[in-house]
């Protein structure tokens, strides 16, 4: 793993619709191993390594999710909203992160009432997103004004990016830096002439898979592989049936979603690359969410695409979770895959009679 690069990813802030920062670490890192680069109508970065074979995609969403700010007070308090799935009670009193429109960035904290203020009541009542604020410290609308902030200005959580233990890595925005990552990795170290690979950071997956669609149609793939984030449920709470991925056991492979099925043969294809490499291999399912497989699967006709997903504790959160043993396990299991893949295989995946 290149943890100097994961880092410059997640420190990066880069909330749904405002992808720059990462953007260009992705163009700063690919450009010297592409032979093209190029970008969609929304800003999906696109790299092309090669010009023969099949057209194999990897795709890993820039995006995070976060908030807008909708309306400063006349106290200098910021009112928000969210961009992306959120759950309120993760939300308060954490640091934030507000980028104005020129790109100053300014620290804040989404407010909380401390509870001796609190009634036993309002207590155990949980505090709705439209009731919070963000404080920058400022003292009235007009310092904030001076200040930069504007309606419309992104804010994303703020968190610092630390390895724990022998194999843990904890920061914000892992879903999907994380993807973007790997993504960046297997592009540069991959060859393979048989192939044109691209490597896809797309925007605005977590309002809707948006730069999926776009990214798709810029590339029509032949083969799509998505590179995300999905629930680990090896923490107390959470029904280990229905989220069975646990940190240190492999990525998962995405049996459906909400809106993609894989191609099965390209699933039997991507087991047989695991095991040649000895890579652990875990499956999940997510009946309320997506990847940018959803998009990818459907474009032109359909494509053959597989979503593989790091398990992550703490997702859409201001810190989450995975471990560097899956991440590996992904890398070794896709470089093998990728390197073995050509023409007659690739049609393969696609040959349903």
């Amino acid at each position: 793993m290149n943890t100097d690069l994961l880092q410059a990813l997640c420190e990066a802030d880069a909330v749904s619709g405002d992808e720059q920062e990462v953007r260009d670490i992705l163009n700063g890192t690919l450009k010297p191993h592409a032979d093209d680069i190029s970008f969609d109508g929304l800003g999906s970065f696109i790299a092309r390594k090669g010009s023969q074979g099949p057209k194999v995609a990897l795709i890993g969403h820039m995006d995070e999710v976060g908030f807008m700010v909708t309306h400063i007070t006349e106290q200098g308090f910021i009112r928000f909203d969210t961009i992306g799935s959120w759950w309120s009670q993760s939300m308060l009193n954490h640091r934030v992160t507000l980028r104005t429109r020129s790109g100053h960035k300014i620290p804040g904290v989404i407010g909380s009432v401390a509870p001796h203020a609190l009634s036993d009541k309002q207590k155990n009542q949980p505090i709705s997103v439209d009731e919070m604020f963000v404080d920058i410290g400022a003292r009235s609308h007009e310092e904030a004004i001076r200040r930069g902030v504007a309606p419309g200005d992104f804010i994303s959580p703020a968190s610092s990016f630390d390895r724990w233990g022998e194999d843990k890595i904890v920061a914000k925005s892992l879903d999907n830096r994380v993807g973007c990552a790997l993504m960046a990795e297997l592009f540069m170290q991959v060859k393979n002439p048989q192939i044109t690979l691209y490597g896809v950071g797309s925007v605005e997956e977590e309002v809707g898979l948006r730069g999926a669609q776009t990214s798709a149609g810029h590339i029509l793939p032949d083969v799509a592989i998505v590179l995300d984030t999905a629930v680990a449920g090896d923490v107390p709470g959470i029904d280990a049936v229905k989220y069975p991925l646990k940190l240190g056991f492999g990525p998962g492979v995405m049996l459906f979603d909400k809106r993609y099925f894989p191609n099965q043969k390209l699933v039997t294809a991507l087991q047989e690359s695991a095991s040649r490499c000895d890579a652990a291999l875990q499956f999940s399912i997510m009946k309320t969410g997506a990847t940018d497989g959803g998009r990818y699967n459907v474009v032109g006709g359909g494509r053959p695409v597989v979503a593989l997903c790091l398990p992550t504790r703490y997702l859409h959160a201001n810190n989450s979770m995975i471990s560097v043993k899956d991440y590996e396990a992904a890398y070794a299991m896709l470089f093998e895959l990728l390197t073995s893949l050509n023409k007659e295989k690739v049609a393969g995946f696609t040959q349903f009679c």
